[in-house]
């Protein structure tokens, strides 16, 4: 709803419904000539009109920092076609033929694992004593232990690597590989923003998400990869320039829009 978040949505709910409340009583204690809710009315009023302000105010802010990283990430692009690699410094070892083709720093790995178990029942019984020191239990069962559900966990965070022929991830604690020859899956989120990477080496699927949004997204990163794994550098470049189109698309509705609300 107006690209606010659900946290957002529910408490501009609430706020809105309190008001209506404080009106409502405040018009029906109205008749009876009781007027002592009017102040609350204006209470209500004014934290809606607060907080809806604050978050157009917030709206207008985001919409231009997304513009800003739009247009950085059109460059970056740009300097992708002339076969310009950032960070020229960064030490990374290639293969036989393997060509690097872009890097995006600050990237978060999540991966899938369970943050532990779940133990539930046991009874411990009633202990009687039988002759002297020696006591007896009855009525005891022991519980169960299950473990609990995987969920996405944020692994690590550092530069992830695309090639024509991997996806690198070197963070500080945590290195990982995917061969895009062995790709079972490979699915980005919304503007590239996460990329989720299945390969058949590997038991569980892994996420790249971005973290800094002024730099490529893995799977705009990924995408030009896997067009030159396939194609060579004529397809990689063709699928960098129906990404900067498609950017550019993004730029011109996003300033129309705010050209609109302006």
């Amino acid at each position: 709803m107006f690209g606010l978040s659900k946290r957002q949505q529910n408490w501009l709910i609430v706020l809105a419904a309190l008001f209506i409340a404080s009106l409502w009583t405040w018009l029906d204690a109205r008749q009876n000539g009781d007027n002592s809710g009017f102040m609350l009315v204006v209470y209500s009023f004014a934290i809606l009109a607060s907080f809806s302000t604050y978050l157009f105010l917030r709206s207008k802010d985001k919409n231009k920092e997304a513009l800003e990283s739009l247009d950085k990430q059109m460059a970056i692009l740009d300097r992708m076609t002339d076969g310009t690699i950032a960070d020229e410094d960064y030490v990374f070892s290639t293969q036989k033929d393997e060509v690097v083709i872009a890097r995006v720093n600050q990237t978060m790995l999540r991966e899938f694992r369970s943050n532990g178990s779940t133990r539930s029942g046991g009874f411990g019984g009633v202990s009687f004593p039988l002759f002297g020191r020696v006591r007896g239990n009855v009525g005891g069962y022991s519980g169960q232990s299950r473990r609990n559900p995987e969920e996405s966990t944020p692994i690590d965070v550092g530069t992830s690597t695309y090639t024509n022929q991997r996806i690198v991830f070197a963070g500080e604690n945590v290195v990982r590989e995917f061969d895009l020859s062995k790709l079972v899956n490979l699915e980005a989120g919304d503007n590239g923003i996460t990329l989720t990477i299945a390969v058949s080496n590997r038991d569980k699927a892994s996420v790249l998400a971005s973290v800094n949004f002024d730099d490529l997204t893995p799977g705009i990163a990924a995408s030009i990869a896997v067009a030159y794994q396939e194609g060579g550098k004529t397809e990689a470049v063709k699928k960098i320039s129906e990404t900067k189109q498609q950017i550019k698309d993004a730029i011109e509705l996003q300033r129309a829009k705010s050209a609109k609300k302006g």
